[in-house]
């Protein structure tokens, strides 16, 4: 186990609601109503069944600054993180977000109240290998976490498998398959995954 204090925790669908906002989107913009427990492929707009030139579009308004502002918080994470923090850990913001999100990500995280030490973006899906504001997946394997907060499935399982992290993630309709991983555990409220935390937390202590 890293001897580190740091908790490597994902922003989409972890701190913020992505999924849904890519929804509303979705009825908006295309005329498609679609349920959450629908979005059972990680790929929101192959999700929806959107051609390709619609996914593309459906990316670049989702990640507009003002579309972004607008997520809405999990403030049940938010108030966990409040936690975390008043007990001695340090939060990492680590997002697959495209490197021109991150201004406005850290305003979304100003907003809200979310504590945090760093926001670094990862290349985590090979989309913009050429992106120097980007780490790679190797760049991030060479830190320390001692836990990792993870909606992504694929990501969970490279946080497991490569870096030996331990991982929670977050139950979601497009992760609802086998994690395949001893350190992979899979948590439905922030409760129940803050208790399980490695390290000692006071789930008394309010912020």
């Amino acid at each position: 186990m890293a001897t580190t204090k740091t908790v490597y925790v994902d922003l989409e669908d972890v701190l913020c609601q992505a999924a849904r906002h890519f929804l509303v989107i979705v009825e908006r913009e295309f005329g498609k109503k679609i349920s959450y427990e629908q979005l059972t492929n990680f790929d929101v707009g192959h999700s929806c069944g959107l051609q390709p030139g619609e996914r593309d579009e459906l990316y670049r308004i989702v990640h507009r600054p003002d579309e972004l502002l607008r997520m809405e918080p999990v403030s049940e994470a938010i108030a966990a993180l409040r936690r975390w923090e008043e007990n001695g850990f340090d939060i990492a913001i680590v997002t697959g977000r495209p490197p021109r999100s991150v201004e406005a990500s850290i305003a979304w995280l100003t907003k809200h109240q979310v504590p945090h030490s760093s926001v670094t973006v990862v290349d985590k899906y090979s989309r913009f290998p050429n992106d120097t504001e980007a780490i790679s997946l190797a760049e991030l394997a060479a830190r320390q976490f001692l836990w990792a907060v993870e909606d992504s499935l694929p990501m969970a399982q490279y946080l497991a498998a490569s870096m030996n992290v331990p991982v929670a993630l977050i139950d979601c309709p497009w992760n609802r398959s086998d994690e395949t991983h001893s350190q992979i555990s899979r948590y439905r409220a922030w409760e129940e995954l803050t208790a399980a935390m490695p390290g000692k937390i006071d789930l008394t202590r309010r912020s």
